[in-house]
């Protein structure tokens, strides 16, 4: 077999035996070389990209003048016409680009390869578009170390990530540098940015403290999702249409255009995407729209952009036991039912959430530069969620919403009415709608070796939460809407509010400053940024209209970041690197006021620590990258509830002292033996363990001798929700057979090990819980290939055809488990878990104009 392959691949390369251009792409201030630098002859269309020490290869039919252009994201393009004759050679320096459109507050924080002391990595464009797949744009990172995407219930758009063992809500997520972590609760909900997909440039992974100067916090580490802008893409016209599993379809259109020359440029991008979801009753309807339009005005440059998806799916929300998932299938949904024969979901979600960037840059003078960016984003829509009373089911397992309509229908309850059908258990929408507005402004100086920044980051967000009665399932009314100021038998109709009524506000000022220095080899920085977080609430549910404490006072809590580290190049080949940080990082507003505006005693900012310890070596055809990492996470936050017994009031408490520790090694590696073969490979293992049992003695200030202990057993347990061990390889073959045709065969093999069941701390207070681990998951692997074909048939109206073939999952395998929540037993038996999806395949086609 392994001759057999051999034989194809030799043969394969006998048909692009043409002139060989070999060159590399540098840095024209630094000498450092480029990577994934695009190299394009126009003139026949094909192109490369730069290996991992920035050289790059071309086979070319025959010698002759040629048009070519070098180009990379933060870099000038530049484009020459060259001779090319057998075997030639050029050095190509990119000049960075200081101005023009691209987001310099944004590139400004992006670390930079054997100078930035920070683990991280980098996908391009190219990257995205050839693996992703139909696959929601985090996907992509599932070659990084210490990453874990789980797809949870199988929704589009549902799903996690988590780095480093901390998931999202500690994790600064980033669109073209902007925070989208909810501020509330530090949440991401990627059905927000569901076609964020076809508009990246690039995604940045950074493990650890980073090399962000704002004073957004990380413990886990960020990801900063960078979109096409204005000057990212020549002018062009592209049409796309995917097909895949279940019924997938996709239609996009984008195109880039010059106005009125460097004055005024338009990007913009068009999607439509439907999907009947492998799960039962996940469907999709979405939207995707996206638009860049700036240009520059003199020293001035001025870009806004707009993205949005509305768009409605279908959700799976409950996970079932590893028994009933054998009994109903792997994807089998729970939250479902059929009404009058018709489909009637118990758990979706609608959702519209346009965000606008306008990004301005001034180039003060040649060492100063002022960059800021406006934004403003707008949410509205919700989803059904189910009463508080359960629901019978079908022997197939399904909600019976014909039994609730016959009930309904008949169910004159004359306590109420003497003539409306009572509902008693109707569905609910949740409604969701909040107002963000935001700055982030950068003075930048650089001069020869010194370079500082400094500025300011400031957000205000308000937000109305509240429910409405849904679908009545047959009845005409309900009743019991919660409100204080309303008669509890008052009749509700479909759209009225009901359960809860709640405005929340969250306001976050900080300020920065960071500083780098070079000398010869050695490079060094340090940050420090302040902020100040406050929270506020309004009830209009559990107050009277007239109780001033229906609406609290702002609770604002100060929080700060010191880091520091240094890059030292040892040689041309090999560099270490060192940070170090700690910063104190505000509670979420659910450890500051509950959910009905009482504020828990004891807040307390929770405390991070992190060292880090790497070491790079990059030749001509090789790059390895490891380091050692150590964070310990103090003070997090625990919350209980205790009552008064003699006035029945409720207090809430913040119990100190919860602690964990995350240590462990990462490695990846990109070899190149041949220049049309290419392998990368990802290996991660960590130790996260709580290092502390919680134990409290807490009592209502009115009666001290009401002493209530409440405990946390947690101490030694490994920390739950993500896998311990992560392994990565891939290997990417592309030939050239001639200048018209180009094919790409890229295998990956995954692996994911040490994943123990994610569990609450506030419920471990069984005394015999002490020391014993969650439930652990099998370890599994999972294989993926993708194909890519680039057609070029220069034609008057149309210049390339694209196809993308990605089948995951190819072998097949049925029985892996993506996620669990521990149970009782802490066994299989108890666990409550989600299955991975089996093979699947997505199909694309795209048209370049």
């Amino acid at each position: 077999m392994k001759k057999t392959i051999l034989f194809i691949l030799i043969s394969l390369k006998l048909f692009a035996q043409q002139v060989t251009l070999n060159g590399v792409v540098k840095d024209s201030l630094t000498g450092n070389p480029i990577e994934f630098a695009n190299i394009i002859l126009t003139e026949i269309n094909i192109g490369a990209s730069s290996n991992t020490n920035g050289s790059f290869s071309l086979e070319i039919p025959k010698a002759g003048k040629y048009l070519i252009k070098f180009s990379h994201v933060g870099y000038r393009t530049y484009s020459k016409n060259f001779e090319i004759t057998k075997n030639s050679y050029f050095e190509i320096n990119l000049i960075p680009s200081e101005i023009l459109l691209e987001q310099t507050t944004v590139l400004s924080s992006l670390p930079k390869f054997r100078e930035t002391p920070v683990a991280n990595k980098d996908y391009d464009n190219f990257q995205i578009e050839k693996n992703l797949g139909n696959r929601d744009a985090g996907f992509i990172m599932e070659s990084s170390p210490s990453v874990f995407i789980s797809s949870l219930g199988g929704g589009m758009g549902d799903y996690k990530i988590s780095i480093r063992g901390f998931n999202h809500t500690n994790i600064a997520v980033m669109l073209n540098g902007v925070p989208v972590n909810n501020l509330e609760n530090g949440e991401i909900y990627w059905s927000n940015w569901a076609g964020i997909a076809d508009v990246l440039e690039r995604v940045n992974v950074q493990r650890g403290l980073g090399a962000n100067p704002y004073s957004i916090s990380s413990i886990g580490g960020s990801v900063n999702f960078l979109t096409k802008g204005v000057n990212s893409l020549n002018n062009f016209a592209k049409f796309s249409m995917e097909f895949g599993s279940d019924n997938f379809q996709k239609k996009t259109i984008a195109f880039s255009q010059q106005i009125l020359g460097n004055s005024l440029l338009l990007t913009s991008f068009i999607s439509k995407k439907d999907w009947d979801g492998y799960v039962d009753q996940t469907w999709v309807d979405e939207f995707s729209y996206y638009f860049a339009l700036g240009g520059i005005y003199g020293n001035h440059s001025l870009e806004l952009q707009a993205i949005g998806s509305p768009q409605e799916h279908g959700q799976r929300l409950t996970m079932l036991t590893i028994d009933e998932w054998k009994l109903y299938g792997k994807n089998f949904n729970p939250d479902w039912g059929y009404l009058n024969g018709k489909p009637l979901n118990l758990r979706d979600n609608i959702f519209h959430k346009p965000t606008f960037n306008l990004n301005h840059n001034w180039q003060i003078n040649q060492n100063w530069i002022l960059s800021n960016i406006l934004y403003y984003s707008y949410g509205d829509g919700g989803g059904t969620v189910p009463p508080w009373a359960n629901f019978s089911k079908t022997e197939n397992g399904l909600i019976d919403f014909d039994s609730e309509w016959g009930k309904n229908s008949k169910n004159v309850n004359t306590n109420f009415h003497p003539l409306l059908n009572y509902t008693e258990n109707a569905l609910r929408f949740t409604v969701h709608r909040h107002n963000w507005f935001g700055v982030i402004s950068n003075a930048r100086f650089k001069k020869e070796n010194i370079e500082i920044s400094t500025g300011i980051d400031a957000r205000y967000y308000s937000a109305q939460n509240y429910r409405e009665v849904g679908n009545l399932l047959g009845g005409d009314y309900t009743i019991g809407s919660s409100n204080f100021n309303l008669d509890p038998n008052k009749l509700l109709f479909k759209g009225d509010k009901v359960d809860y009524n709640a405005d929340s506000y969250v306001r976050q000022i900080g300020g920065f400053l960071q500083s780098e220095f070079q000398f010869g080899d050695l490079l060094t920085f340090a940050n420090i940024s302040v902020s100040s977080t406050g929270y506020k609430r309004l009830d209009y549910f559990n107050y009277l209209n007239d109780d001033p404490f229906r609406e609290t006072s702002w609770f604002d809590i100060f929080g700060y970041t010191i880091k520091s580290g240094a890059n030292y190049n040892l040689d041309n080949f090999n560099n270490l690197f060192f940070n170090i940080g700690y910063f104190s990082k505000a509670p979420l507003a659910e450890n500051v006021y509950d959910y009905t505006n009482h504020k828990f005693e004891n807040i307390k900012n929770e405390k991070i620590f992190n060292v880090e310890l790497g070491h790079g070596l990059n030749t001509y055809d090789f790059k390895i990258t490891s380091n050692i990492y150590f964070t310990e996470w103090k003070d997090k936050a625990i919350s209980k509830m205790i009552s008064d017994v003699n006035t029945n009031q409720f207090y809430f408490f913040n119990l100190s002292g919860a602690s964990a520790r995350h240590m462990g090694i990462e490695l990846s590696s990109v070899w190149q033996p041949e220049k049309f073969l290419r392998l990368e490979g990802m290996f991660s293992n960590s130790i996260n363990k709580w290092t502390d049992n919680v134990f409290a003695v807490v009592a209502p200030e009115s009666d001290p001798t009401q002493q209530t202990i409440i405990s946390s057993y947690v101490k030694n347990v490994f920390v739950g929700g993500s896998p311990m061990t992560t392994a990565f390889l891939g290997i990417e073959y592309e030939n050239i057979f001639n200048q018209n045709f180009t094919i790409s065969l890229n295998p990956i093999l995954k692996f994911f090990g040490n994943h123990y069941a994610d569990f609450n701390p506030n419920l471990r207070t069984n005394v015999n819980d002490e020391n014993v681990n969650s439930w652990k998951l099998p370890n599994y692997f999972i294989l993926d290939f993708h194909i890519s074909a680039f057609v070029n048939l220069n034609l008057s109206y149309l210049e390339k055809v694209i196809i993308h073939i990605n089948s995951f999952n190819i072998l097949n395998n049925k029985d892996y488990i993506i996620d669990a929540i521990d149970g009782t037993s802490h066994s299989s038996q108890s666990a409550l878990v989600w299955y991975g999806r089996e093979r699947w395949w997505n199909f694309s086609l795209s048209f370049e104009l």
